[in-house]
């Protein structure tokens, strides 16, 4: 599997579409084979995130959060999201690939940041109020 997270000076920020670059992580059996960085395209000539994203092949985002039509996107070219990231970039996918990252359990939005939305499922969605 190809895995992306978005990243700004090697942490991952919270707005998904405002990262500076991406961390491409090709992976197998949970193990990192090799990682390489590739800048945001935003949404001009490499057209957005998702379909950039797409076109190089990666499978899994993970991320702090993802507002809904962001997240629709990915749902179309078939990537599947993981929320819930932060800090280190590295850091955070040894940590969901060893199964210790925990889902974010207090929804940000409601206070206009920007992030994941816990719900009683343990599954996280993506929210943002901040008007972005």
């Amino acid at each position: 599997m190809r895995v992306a997270i978005p990243v700004t000076t090697g942490n991952i920020p919270n707005h998904l579409g405002h990262c500076a670059s991406f961390l491409f992580a090709d992976v197998e059996n949970g193990r990192i084979l090799r990682e390489e960085l590739f800048p945001n395209p935003g949404h001009g000539p490499g057209g957005p995130p998702p379909a950039y994203l797409a076109r190089r092949g990666v499978t899994h985002l993970l991320a702090w959060g993802c507002p809904p039509p962001a997240r629709e996107m990915f749902d179309v070219v078939g990537i599947k999201v993981a929320l819930g990231a932060t800090g280190d970039a590295k850091a955070a996918l040894r940590a969901w690939l060893d199964g210790t990252l925990k889902p974010v359990t207090e929804g940000l939005d409601a206070g206009g940041g920007c992030g994941p939305s816990s719900l009683d499922d343990g599954s996280a969605r993506g929210g943002c109020a901040g008007g972005h």
